[in-house]
């Protein structure tokens, strides 16, 4: 018998080697992807918050934006008066790619087969269910 807790960490890791498959004819990785997402919903965001909604350390959001800037897909801007503060803004070419209808199919070519078998319904409440797990687990205890 196993635990919730690795369960749900096996079906994370399984659907990180799944996204990183899909993304690899686009030349990134899931990781990359992941900080295009969030600038997609909310560009310009603070290194600081993308490191914090994305949960990893500093050191490695920074080799990620590095290579994303090296590929042209995001650009570093001073914030204000302190240069050391910087802000992450997409740039045209990864605002088309995460438009492409290419990607977009990969995407939901990609959520097809993770919700196969599931109903409308499983479906819905499977995402009730992790929100509800990540709100049990953020809020107070």
């Amino acid at each position: 018998m196993s635990h919730p807790t690795l369960d749900l960490k096996k079906a994370y890791l399984a659907l990180r080697r799944a996204l990183d498959q899909t993304l690899r004819r686009f030349n990134l990785t899931s990781a990359q992807f992941d900080v295009l997402q969030l600038l997609m919903h909310k560009d310009g965001l603070p290194h600081r918050d993308l490191q914090q909604q994305l949960a990893i350390a500093s050191p490695t959001l920074t080799n990620i934006i590095d290579v994303l800037e090296r590929e042209g897909h995001v650009e570093r801007r001073s914030d204000g008066p302190d240069a050391r503060t910087k802000t992450i803004h997409l740039s045209r070419k990864a605002r088309a790619l995460c438009a492409s209808d290419e990607l977009c199919s990969a995407g939901d070519a990609l959520v097809v087969q993770m919700f196969r078998g599931f109903s409308k319904d499983q479906r819905a409440e499977f995402m009730n269910a992790l929100k509800r797990i990540e709100t049990n687990l953020d809020g107070p205890a």
